[in-house]
């Protein structure tokens, strides 16, 4: 039922248009045009301080059904290095051409939703009440989700498209804490009287040595991902701030990790007589759905009726799905093939995506009848 060429070709358009995090209004024009076409009206919600624009909500009504009420989210923003970015379409899979991200994650979803209505209009096919949600900012701590009202998020279950794996569907996810770390030593002059100074990028070098980084264990997961500081090669570095994160599906073992870290900037602080300034915020709370529960259930049956057999695996990463969890929206992440995701090697295969937006398509129009058996 997909338009392959389509659904395609709408991908390619949409990836042309550059939308890093908060810059987001040239692929949400793209979107409202085209929801424009099929009579669906789009509102914003949620105008994020420095952003271009708000999320985007529509509202469709149920063809022939009146429940469940399901919601179908993707984001518009994508990561760097993601300007000017061409596609190109070889062997029957899309890359970047240059040193750019693709932008397959997540504007792969944004199409899949696009053509998944496209479908439901010209095929007239029954299918229950729609919450469409294109959140922006999620690459940067899932602002855009953090921000929606209420009323967007009453639904009975919901569908993140933000994986990779067209069989993969998600049914849980770590929490993840950031730690920005400021350490404030003392200038010298490097060459005349650096005794007199504190390096704080050894004082910061110090403490990161000592952290376990990396994998910590099947659950846990750890970065610094950014230092800076220091003015010229001849002056002791007087302040360096580093910015690092901890993940892990269990509270116990989260907690373990940000102690572990922040004990050793503290230690390197104290050894060297600099001053630590540090702040721990959580990010996202993680979330698990049962295999056994509704949405599970109905994701489970919709899937295997458009002839994909599903794996159910946890991720290791965030996404919109963590915020709905929390504030009591039951959602899963399912994937329309995106792979190497947050890299210049990112691609796509055609049939992944095809695939994809079908399924997600079998599990919309499929829900009414689940819900009728049951």
């Amino acid at each position: 039922m997909i338009n392959k060429r389509r659904l395609v070709n709408s991908f390619k358009q949409l990836v042309r248009i550059d939308s890093l995090s908060l810059r987001e209004a040239g692929a949400a024009k793209w979107v409202q045009r085209e929801l424009r076409a099929l009579g669906i009206r789009t509102r914003q919600s949620g105008h994020l301080t420095g952003g271009e624009i708000g999320n985007l909500i529509a509202f469709v009504p149920g063809q022939g059904v009146k429940s469940p009420r399901v919601m179908i989210n993707a984001h518009l923003d994508t990561v760097s290095p993601g300007k000017k970015i061409k596609p190109v379409e070889r062997h029957g899979v899309i890359r970047p051409d240059g040193g750019t991200i693709l932008g397959a994650d997540n504007k792969a979803g944004v199409v899949a939703i696009v053509e998944i209505l496209r479908v439901l209009k010209e095929r007239k096919l029954k299918h229950p009440p729609l919450v469409v949600i294109f959140t922006v900012a999620e690459e940067i701590g899932l602002l855009g989700a953090k921000v929606l009202p209420d009323k967007a998020l009453q639904a009975d279950f919901g569908l993140t498209l933000d994986g990779g794996v067209v069989e993969k569907v998600v049914n849980q996810a770590p929490t993840q804490y950031n730690l920005t770390a400021t350490i404030i030593g003392r200038a010298a002059h490097a060459g005349i009287h650096p005794e007199d100074g504190v390096n704080a990028i050894k004082v910061a070098s110090e403490a990161i040595a000592g952290m376990k980084l990396g994998r910590i264990d099947p659950e846990t997961t750890a970065n610094i991902g950014v230092i800076k500081g220091g003015k010229a090669t001849n002056i002791i570095p007087d302040e360096v701030e580093l910015r690092g994160e901890a993940r892990s599906h269990s509270r116990r073992k989260l907690q373990r990790q940000v102690e572990h870290m922040e004990r050793l900037l503290f230690k390197a602080a104290r050894k060297y007589r600099a001053r630590l300034k540090l702040k721990v915020e959580r990010i996202y709370r993680s979330f698990e759905l049962s295999p056994s529960s509704q949405v599970m259930r109905v994701v489970l049956a919709g899937m295997r009726a458009a002839g994909v057999l599903p794996i159910i695996k946890p991720t290791g990463g965030g996404s919109d799905a963590n915020v709905f969890n929390e504030r009591g929206l039951p959602t899963v992440i399912l994937g329309v093939g995106a792979h190497n995701v947050h890299t210049t090697r990112e691609q796509i295969k055609i049939s992944d995506l095809v695939r994809g937006t079908e399924m997600v398509l079998k599990i919309i129009t499929g829900a009414a009848e689940w819900k009728k058996r049951k």
